[in-house]
């Protein structure tokens, strides 16, 4: 049974409304003139209403991926062909680029070229190191000096004096005196030289921790021009890798737009031709357009039947897998999407389905199809009220093809009035509405 699109899209004064599930009841045999007219009467009641929304539904590819050229280049090789089935990481075709080629190998050269600088810079530190060393050695060396001309200067003089005296005494000649005064001469300036070797001992000292902080600054500049060479390496190496076009993930070439021998130009234009389309379809992602009337059932987890009237009508049992969770204006429906696993491949993108979604409503108040008159897009009932039928306008919701969910009511023939619920007691009239008008008497079938 299908119900009129409007009434399926109407907003929440008709939502859900459906045309009767069985055609009117034949009226019954004329009454005599003046008579009032046989009707079948139903209260509305309370059930568990369990109503479907069947929709057009979209199919695409879990994942479709345009592959394009970064860099400009020759095709080298082609590896795949439209239909192919590919891994992830598969490789689909190989690019040239000549000079970028000769290129890396020159960065791979800089690289060689930095480690060495940086070996030569960490020896300078062990040459450095090793005058540190002796500096310190020679400043030892040069004080222990100082130590032993002190002692003979001290010696000498005393031993001056001695004399000296001696020679004041008349014991010795004077010709002694001056020859131990220049003894004492020379061991004063074999003192005073020994100072300053230590000096000299300590301001090459002086150099040599220059010397080592240099060298450790000259281990620093090559280390950071390893890195950079290092770097400048690794971007080639990465810009080359572009030349190896792979399978993002496990897939099937839906498009192929290369030969071997082509110029790829990427920077040509704004709009990048692709190389390869690769798709995703062991799992299919199915669009369904929901009404705003049951976009509230339908959410992540609620069940679904897809058809594919293609393939023999197959149908696939399944669940919401994701919802947009916003209403478009435009349309006023909800986005819905279905995962469908599709090991053997039967199910193309592009192929055209149904979704099902099954909802049910609790404590719904509903009578027979047949109770409800539409006319221009708008829902009627009648009740009869002091036995006569008095036509009301109906807010309708769900239907599960036998019966009508009814809502609200207010008199045909007062627009203005407000809507009032169902009390579920009152006698509504069911069949052969066509033949009844607001007023006119009626009486139950017996």
């Amino acid at each position: 049974m299908r119900f009129p699109r409007s009434i399926l899209l109407m907003p929440v004064l008709l939502a859900g409304c459906a045309k009767p599930a069985t055609a009117p009841t034949p009226p019954s045999a004329a009454a005599p003139a003046g008579a009032p007219a046989a009707v079948s009467l139903v209260q509305p009641k309370s059930v568990t209403l369990n109503w479907t929304v069947d929709q057009p539904a979209t199919v695409q590819a879990f994942e479709t991926t345009p592959l394009v050229a970064k860099l400009p280049a020759y095709v080298r090789k082609v590896h795949v062909d439209i239909g192919d089935t590919v891994k992830e990481g598969q490789l689909l075709a190989e690019l040239s680029i000549p000079e970028l080629e000769l290129e890396a190998e020159q960065k791979k050269a800089l690289v060689l070229a930095a480690e060495a600088d940086l070996v030569f810079a960490k020896k300078g530190i062990d040459v450095a190191k090793a005058k540190t060393v002796s500096a310190a050695a020679m400043i030892d060396q040069a004080k222990a000096g100082i130590a032993k001309a002190d002692a003979d200067a001290k010696r000498w003089d005393s031993e001056r004096l001695r004399v000296a005296d001696l020679v004041a005494q008349k014991v010795v000649e004077s010709q002694t005196l001056a020859e131990t005064t220049r003894q004492y001469e020379a061991a004063d300036a074999m003192r005073k030289e020994a100072i300053a070797r230590v000096t000299v001992a300590e301001q090459q000292a002086k150099e040599a921790e220059a010397m080592a902080g240099r060298a450790a600054a000259e281990v620093t500049v090559a280390e950071a021009k390893k890195t950079v060479a290092i770097a400048e390496a690794n971007r080639t190496a990465a810009l080359l890798d572009y030349t190896k076009v792979k399978a993002p993930f496990a897939g099937v070439i839906t498009f192929r737009g290369i030969h071997t021998g082509h110029f790829l130009q990427p920077n040509s234009s704004a709009k990048l031709d692709p190389l390869f389309v690769v798709s995703r379809q062991d799992v299919m992602r199915v669009f369904v357009d929901v009404p705003e009337s049951a976009s509230e059932k339908a959410v992540v987890g609620a069940k679904a039947v897809v058809r594919f009237p293609a393939l023999s009508n197959r149908e696939y049992s399944a669940t919401i897998t994701r919802t947009a969770r916003t209403i478009s204006p435009e349309t006023r429906t909800l986005r819905v999407e279905i995962d469908l696993a599709n090991a053997d491949g039967a199910i193309k993108p592009g192929l055209y389905a149904t979704a099902k979604l099954s909802a049910s409503t609790a404590n719904a108040l509903v009578v027979p199809a047949g109770a409800i008159l539409f006319a221009d897009e708008t829902a009627y009932c009648y009740r009869v009220d002091d036995g006569k039928a008095a036509k009301l306008r109906v807010q309708v919701g769900k239907s599960d093809g036998g019966n009508l969910e009814i809502l609200n009511w207010k008199p045909a023939g007062n627009p203005a009035a407000e809507w009032k619920p169902f009390a579920g007691t009152e006698s509504i009239v069911v069949g052969n509405l066509g033949a009844l008008a607001d007023g006119v008497a009626v009486e139950a079938k017996k």
